[in-house]
């Protein structure tokens, strides 16, 4: 192997790019993925249709199978890397664990005790390796029953929680109701302006009646009297209006102090939750060996909103992503450049058609067309599948390796090996597969890297308008899906969807231009 890319000049210079060789391990990575990910799925398939085994029950080799994306895992939206999530977010979270593992113990009990099978009824606690704890049900109730008090023990907490979030809601209302009403035109409403802003006012008072009571007499909140909200909120109905409307100061007052006391409430939250932490392991202990290492794995970049994997469902998106890039770009590639050398070097009627029928197919917006076509399948057994994807983008991306590729026949037909071809009586076709289209693979190498990457980006569009992959996983599932979830502060899954697709387009494009520096007929030697 050394001895040959010691004889290849192009070899020779491409491995002598340090960066294009570390592409190529990137690349390396994820073609062996492709391939890992697609073996399994062929030899779980064999054992379902022999009977002879189960592929899903192997923790490693099962570990990328398609049903590992949708299965549950954990709670929703748990941050990735053992980073603590939000108080509000992880009290939802163990909320879950609580619930779940109540319900079941409720069900068990309602159940006749006759022929009762333990392990088959709890098997539905399962989170993919994680598993209900090995001990009698009584004595599973009786730890529920604990941190399910401790749980309750904090809701006070919640509660006074909520308040203040409210609280500075209605407050912030207030200026953002007194900024429009100084800045208000002359077709502005006056009344209702005013209106809101004593409604707000009003709201401020009400909720400080509920919170006062609930707060250390020492608290900066304490201080504050409802009363007076609620007479700067009667003032602004009246007549005259008062000049401020209302007491700036004391609002910025209470602002301060709840934002004093919800950081307070936040490690006193996060410190009940870790007392209850010890419970949950008690019910559903880590695993330990292998499948604990699985399990960590699958939770290394959190969980979405159904509580699955998204390093799982990064990681088979990725096998995806190059399954539609491969496919549509050897495609529109091969057919594009035939056909585009075959009308530059034959010309005539050939090259008249073809110009015709690129240009017809150009004319139509890229992703119009691509739409079209995906929405030709809408309705069919096919849909739920691949296959308009493939359809949509190899009718759409050969133009382009097609249109290159007959300006570079054009000019090669012209040059003297061609013509010594053509001399001494070789046919149209060796010339083209011997001649023209080998002189053409640095172009070829670039339309390869540009429409495997139009063919990633293509299915995130594609899924995002509801057009493209309906289930399962995908980068464009994943961004489609994490839409509420950014707007909840939440980044994990289009972090991670966006982050493995960078990846992956950055290295196949420094890989494919070194490609073309280092087999461009005029760049070798």
């Amino acid at each position: 192997m050394i001895a040959r890319i010691n004889e290849s000049p192009s070899l020779r210079k491409l491995f002598g790019n340090r960066l294009a060789v570390v592409a190529m391990a990137v690349v390396s990575v994820y073609l062996l993925l492709f391939v890992w990910i697609l073996a399994m799925e062929g030899v779980a398939k064999v054992g379902q249709w022999s009977g002879a085994y189960d592929l899903r029950e192997r923790p490693v080799l099962g570990a990328l199978l398609p049903e590992r994306t949708l299965e549950r895992v954990g709670a929703a939206n748990l941050p990735g890397f053992g980073i603590k999530a939000h108080p509000t977010a992880r009290t939802e979270q163990t909320a879950f664990h609580l619930n779940r593992i109540g319900t079941t113990l409720d069900s068990y009990d309602r159940i006749d005790p006759v022929g009762r099978d333990f392990d088959e009824h709890f098997a539905r606690l399962t989170l993919a390796e994680r598993r209900v704890a090995d001990l009698d049900p009584a004595e599973l109730r009786a730890i529920h029953t604990r941190a399910l008090a401790e749980f309750e023990s904090q809701s006070s907490l919640r509660r006074l929680r909520a308040n203040l979030l409210a609280t500075r809601l209605a407050a912030r209302q207030v200026d953002a109701y007194a900024r429009l009403y100084a800045d208000r035109g002359e077709d502005a409403d006056v009344l209702i302006l005013l209106e809101e802003i004593s409604l707000s006012l009003e709201e401020v008072g009400f909720q400080l009646e509920d919170m006062i009571p609930q707060v250390p007499a020492d608290s900066p909140l304490a201080a504050l009297d409802p009363e007076d909200f609620f007479a700067q909120a009667e003032a602004i109905l009246a007549e005259p209006l008062p000049d401020p409307l209302y007491d700036a100061e004391l609002l910025r007052t209470l602002k301060e102090a709840i934002a004093e006391r919800l950081e307070g409430i936040d490690r006193e939250i996060d410190a009940k939750l870790d007392d209850i932490e010890p419970y949950i392991e008690l019910l559903m202990p880590m695993p330990s060996g292998v499948p604990g290492v699985l399990y960590r794995l699958r939770l290394l970049l959190g969980t979405d909103r159904q509580g699955r994997s998204i390093f799982i469902r990064a990681i088979y998106s990725g096998k995806v992503a190059i399954q539609v890039g491969v496919i549509v770009s050897l495609f529109a590639v091969g057919f594009g450049s035939l056909i585009g050398a075959a009308a530059g070097y034959i010309g005539g009627i050939v090259d008249h058609a073809v110009i015709w029928l690129y240009s017809t197919f150009s004319s139509i917006p890229e992703l119009v067309l691509l739409i079209v076509l995906a929405f030709m399948f809408r309705g069919t057994e096919l849909e739920r599948t691949l296959i308009p994807l493939y359809a949509a983008f190899a009718l759409t991306y050969w133009i382009g390796p097609c249109r290159v590729t007959r300006g570079e026949a054009l000019k090669l037909k012209q040059l003297d090996f061609v013509q010594a071809a053509n001399s001494i009586g070789a046919g149209s076709g060796r010339i083209l597969l011997r001649h023209i289209l080998p002189n053409t693979a640095h172009l070829i190498f670039i339309n390869l890297s540009l429409l495997f990457i139009a063919a990633i980006k293509g299915e995130v569009v594609l899924t995002f308008l509801g057009l493209g992959i309906k289930e399962g996983a995908s980068w464009g599932i994943m961004v489609d899906h994490s839409q509420p979830e950014v707007v909840a502060g939440f980044f994990w899954q289009i972090g991670a969807a966006t982050f493995f697709m960078f990846v992956l387009v950055l290295a196949f494009n420094v890989l494919t231009d070194a490609l073309q520096d280092a087999f461009d007929p005029k760049h070798v030697g």
